[in-house]
């Protein structure tokens, strides 16, 4: 698969609102609950050292593909954080926590085991599973719900004119986001995993920073996790 366009679009004359700007969706790295599929939602489980490594690869990656100075926002549950921070000391630019981008808020399943969740509520388990939006755990949130919350973030955060910025977050978030912003129906990207981001996983939208029309989009690319060495 041919590598995304990431340097700077060359317009010969572009106008400062009419050049084509950058948003770009990481997903975080990995954690022990993720090896062990278990629900995290808004535990604040940290990245172990394979989510710690996956962070730096993807670092090294976008600074070799030319991303510079970004704006970097970022869940503010340590696993996206510290994702954050690798992005951060690699790319420069600048780093904000931000709630709003958290995870779906699982309620009475965080900390179980996914197993365990589907065998104790099967129903609302499979409808979940199945990309059912309005499917939400018990005490928590709807994946409607998380898709509307990072939306209106995204919108709040558009990149300006010739700048890429970085939304640091989770899977089900990025998925809503995603499904949003590019008129995708939610079950069906889902159920399909089209949208599906592994640890680390980064789509790029090529964006109009006025119009906020999407221009070319790149969804969950996974290159640096396949290079031999992160080595700056």
């Amino acid at each position: 698969m041919p590598e995304p366009e990431l340097a700077p679009p060359d317009a010969k004359h572009p106008t400062p609102k009419s050049r084509p700007a950058r948003l770009i969706l990481v997903r975080h790295g990995q954690t022990a609950y993720n090896a062990e599929r278990r629900w995290q939602g808004h535990l604040d489980a940290p990245l172990d050292d394979t989510g710690r490594e996956q962070a730096r690869r993807l670092a090294a990656h976008l600074r070799a593909q030319g991303i510079s100075g970004p704006v970097i926002h970022a869940s503010d549950l340590s696993r996206a954080y510290a994702t954050a921070e690798a992005l951060f000391t690699a790319l420069g630019g600048t780093l904000h926590a931000q709630a709003a981008l958290r995870e779906i808020h699982v309620g009475d399943w965080e900390g179980h085991l996914y197993d365990d969740v589907a065998a104790a509520h099967p129903e609302l388990s499979r409808r979940f599973w199945n990309g059912d939006p309005h499917a939400g755990a018990p005490g928590g949130e709807t994946p409607a719900q998380v898709a509307r919350r990072m939306h209106e973030f995204a919108l709040a955060h558009w990149p300006r004119a010739g700048e890429s910025v970085i939304l640091v977050s989770h899977g089900v978030a990025i998925t809503g986001l995603l499904a949003t912003l590019l008129n995708l129906d939610y079950g069906a990207s889902w159920a399909s995993r089209t949208t599906e981001h592994h640890n680390t996983a980064y789509s790029v939208l090529q964006v109009d920073p006025v119009t906020r029309e999407i221009l070319a989009v790149d969804i969950a690319r996974t290159d640096h996790l396949h290079l031999a060495s992160a080595a700056p």
